[in-house]
């Protein structure tokens, strides 16, 4: 299958998209990019939702919290597996509650207080390739997916929430277990009750965490929520254990797929490898354009508050409406031959990658900094780094694209 040209099915007639099939799931750019010609407001059975493809149409329902609705995000996502159901966290709340704790939680991420960590970064990059070389000396093949950009992102989070690093293979397990809820009702009871207990050992974590920070404030995250006020009010406790944990979730996940996004990339563009070899600050650039082409969260969920109208479909009130962020980055409409990977690229109008609106992602200056130093660090230090298999075996996962494995062969420089 091709960027361009959509599977068939046994009997030869075009494949449908459905984001819950396997095959479409392997590569969905070239059923986004029929979306947007032909429909693109589309009614998916399969989860009895309206997908929405086209990069103004996106836009609509991300700045539109009246009509589209965030509150039901979080349970659709975890549902009976959320750790703190009983305080909605900040990503699936609407104005005006969502600008006030946003307000708040703004303060622990102003962008000196991740540049801040911007050594940790690096410190964090060559630690973990420190590991991999007494593993598997100076050269050979490792797994990036599960040695480096597994580890990578829940060491630094965990530096951010201020809590030990030789707890950072726990938190990736919590993580991977409670985004697979959003596929829960497919799963039996042994799968569900691994769920449930990462939800509860996250939940008693945080709680734990949360009250020797009230006892012992630090210079963390955790800390800083705890303390930050804006207008005299102030995070109660379960507001900041509903933090931590979305933190966790999108700090961890997030990233991890961004990294081995990036090295698939690099794969299929050897010319782009080449360069950002011979000059580092083109790692920026680059990264820009892998988050608009081949980004890690593709779709996100709003709910409808009334009966509406979109692109000229009818959508009933309480409907599951999403926005396909990874087909609005590729709209032909806002970028130039967008099944194009280029760094050069002039990006004119906002990429969709980290959202829009009043939930734009609170973290993507953390991400980015996490990124490019990441890479940086990989490169300098592995003269060889490429991925072996033309194939990536991806995530099994609708919403989220990443590698599930990625052997590379390496060499230290």
């Amino acid at each position: 299958m091709t960027q361009v040209q959509a599977a068939a099915t046994s009997d030869g007639t075009p494949r449908k998209y459905d984001p819950l099939d396997p095959i479409v799931k392997q590569n969905p750019y070239p059923y986004y990019a029929e979306m947007r010609a032909n429909e693109p407001v589309k009614w998916l059975p399969s989860l009895q939702a309206f997908g929405v493809a086209s990069y103004d149409l996106c836009d609509i329902v991300l700045k539109d919290a009246k009509i589209y609705s965030s509150a039901q995000f979080w349970p659709m996502l975890l549902g009976e597996y959320d750790p703190v159901p009983e305080e909605p966290p900040m990503i699936s709340m609407d104005p005006p509650g969502h600008m006030q704790l946003r307000k708040i939680t703004n303060k622990a991420f102003v962008p000196n207080k991740i540049a801040a960590l911007r050594e940790r970064t690096f410190n964090v990059a060559n630690e973990l390739i420190d590991d991999i070389i007494a593993r598997h000396g100076k050269e050979g093949v490792f797994d990036w997916a599960e040695e480096f950009t597994a580890l990578f992102p829940v060491t630094v989070i965990a530096e951010v929430l201020g809590v030990p690093t030789d707890r950072r293979a726990e938190f990736k397990v919590w993580v991977d277990l409670m985004l697979s809820a959003v596929n829960r009702n497919a799963y039996s009871p042994e799968q569900l009750a691994k769920i449930a207990d990462a939800r509860d050992k996250t939940r008693a974590f945080f709680e734990d965490l949360v009250d020797k920070r009230l006892q012992n404030l630090g210079d963390d995250i955790i800390s800083t929520l705890l303390t930050a006020e804006v207008d005299g009010k102030r995070m109660s406790r379960n507001q900041v254990i509903s933090m931590a944990n979305l933190l966790l979730i999108g700090g961890v996940e997030t990233t991890t797929n961004i990294l081995g996004n990036c090295l698939s990339e690099l794969k299929h563009h050897p010319e782009v490898y080449k360069r950002l070899r011979e000059d580092y600050s083109l790692i920026e650039p680059f990264l820009e354009e892998v988050f608009r082409y081949n980004t890690s969260v593709h779709i996100i969920f709003r709910h409808t508050t009334c009966d509406t109208v979109l692109g000229g479909v009818a959508i009933p009130k309480g409907s599951i409406v999403m926005p396909i962020l990874a087909s609005a980055n590729r709209d032909e409409t806002k970028f130039e031959n967008p099944e194009v990977f280029d760094i050069d690229r002039k990006i004119k109008v906002p990429l969709m990658t980290f959202g829009q609106g009043a939930h734009f992602c609170i973290g993507n200056y953390l991400s980015r900094m996490e990124a490019r130093n990441a890479l940086e660090v990989a490169l300098k230090r592995f003269e060889v780094l490429e991925v072996i298999d033309d194939n990536v075996h991806w995530i099994d996962s609708f919403f989220a694209r990443g590698p599930h494995t990625m052997p590379v062969r390496f060499k230290v420089a």
